[in-house]
């Protein structure tokens, strides 16, 4: 009996055994028809990216050789760090090494990073960075910068496809102006010094009100920095006016009592007194007994005596120098090439050769050419030399004098810096044929191109001059 037991038992083991065989079959079956998975590759990961961005950050502390950052910028190149634009590897090498060149230290702290996740090889990266530095003269610099930027992933490598940083203030407020607008204005001398170094833009235009570094260097009102500011190439903006209220730096540096400043711009050799803002006042209009009040300030008062001794000196000089007509210069051939002051009836900054070109007084031309013109130099505000001023008013006789002086090889294809005309251009455009004709002859260059793309000949084309048009036949 027992036996018998043993062997049921034995029996009951096998066929369990026998039923857990038949369903791992079949489950091997089953799976057999679904598809395959395959295993994950390593993909990247936000840990990954955020990573990259602390090794990139960490690498400007250390200051190793530039071409390590280089495999990590992709090409076409696009990236903007406050006032220096990087558009090729070359730029930014350029821009590393100008800033080595003028610091001896410096750590990046990262804050506030945020990752977003495009796809699986590219991100948008939001973050910001506090810079503390050490220039060659020792003095310390903290710069709040805000950097958004996308990357992508190549191969293996993370790279910069864009990015683009901002200066923020130390309170981190968002700013619109740039990091140079800001040390000007704040009077930062050193500040400025570091960042003209390393290349930062003289002529960037604030996007909300239209101003420049020198506006907010003007309000700033340190004298030391406006020098260094027009030592740099500033005094070509120098009466640059704001799209907003058409001040001038002239006429900021009078609204914020600053009278050092005021001093320093009129005695820039382009500044122009006389300019408008939008509500026809120019900067010597802008000093007035404030509400409740019976008198001017005192500093306002000071301002309106360097006004009233500038102008004095001003129309003395013009009486002393010029004749009745306020060009013709009195002592030839001295002062041949004396300008006359801005703000003077569309003379502005005109030597006595520019006004005889334009207006046809052609026995002065002659004789200030006999006495030694310089027939290379401009007048404001169009930059135009003789050639453009004999051109557009349509001067044939003073045109032949200029084609046969030995300036105009010089002169004769010079395009204006508004609109790249050059004088043939403004010959045609003003449709004065014979002046046309004696540039032709004289060989000036044809086929340059304005701002806008045209030749001389598809400008006369554009206008229909039939007879200017055969000049080119």
């Amino acid at each position: 009996m027992k036996m018998k037991d043993k062997a049921n038992k034995t029996s009951n083991i096998l066929s369990k055994i026998g039923m857990v065989t038949l369903s791992i079959s079949l489950i091997i079956f089953l799976f057999s028809f679904i598809p395959k998975q395959e295993t994950p590759s390593k993909s990247i990961s936000n840990n990954d990216v955020e990573s990259f961005l602390y090794e990139w950050f960490a690498n400007f502390d250390h200051h190793p050789d530039v071409n390590e950052f280089l495999e990590h910028i992709a090409e076409p190149v696009d990236m903007a760090y406050p006032d220096f634009p990087i558009r090729s590897k070359d730029d930014f090498k350029n821009w590393y090494n100008q800033i080595w060149e003028s610091i001896t230290w410096n750590r990046h702290a990262l804050q506030n990073v945020e990752i977003i996740t495009k796809d699986d090889t590219n991100w948008q990266l939001s973050y910001d960075i506090i810079w503390k530095a050490v220039n060659n003269e020792g003095d310390s610099i903290q710069m709040y910068i805000h950097q958004d930027a996308s990357i992508k992933e190549n191969n293996g490598i993370l790279q910069f496809t864009k990015l683009r940083a901002y200066e923020r203030n130390i309170e981190h407020q968002e700013t619109h102006l740039t990091a140079l607008m800001k040390a000007a204005g704040y009077g930062e001398v050193s500040k400025v010094k570091n960042l003209l170094n390393n290349g930062a833009n003289l002529f960037t235009i604030d996007p909300i009100t239209g101003t420049s570094v020198v506006h907010f260097a003007a309000q700033g009102g340190n004298v030391e920095v406006m020098k260094i500011l027009v030592e740099n190439g500033a005094e070509s903006i120098i009466n640059l006016q704001a799209a907003s209220n058409g001040f001038t730096p002239l006429m900021v540096a009078t609204w914020y009592q600053n009278p050092e400043m005021i001093q320093y711009l009129l005695t820039l050799d382009h500044i122009n007194p006389l300019i408008k803002d939008h509500y026809g006042r120019i900067a010597a209009d802008f000093p007035v007994v404030a509400k409740g009040y019976d008198e001017l300030h005192p500093i306002d008062q000071k301002i309106k005596s360097i006004f009233k001794e500038y102008f004095e000196k001003r129309d003395q000089y013009i009486a002393d120098k010029f004749e009745a007509d306020g060009f013709t210069p009195k002592r030839l051939p001295e002062d041949v090439n004396i300008r006359i002051p801005n703000g003077n009836k569309g003379n502005d900054y005109h030597t006595a050769a520019l006004v005889a070109a334009r207006d046809n007084h052609l026995e002065l031309f002659e004789k200030l050419v006999i006495d030694g013109a310089d027939l290379t130099l401009e007048g404001e505000p169009m930059k135009a030399v003789v050639t453009h001023k004999a051109a557009y008013r349509g001067n044939p006789e003073i045109m032949r004098l200029i084609v046969f002086h030995p300036d105009f090889d010089k002169i004769k294809n010079a395009q204006g810096p508004t609109n790249g005309y050059t004088p043939l251009h403004d010959a045609i455009w003003h449709g004065h044929t014979e002046t046309a004709k004696i540039l032709i002859d004289a060989g000036v260059d044809t086929t340059l191109r304005a701002w806008d793309g045209m030749t001389p000949l598809e400008l006369a084309k554009k206008l229909d001059y039939q007879d200017i048009i055969q000049l080119f036949e």
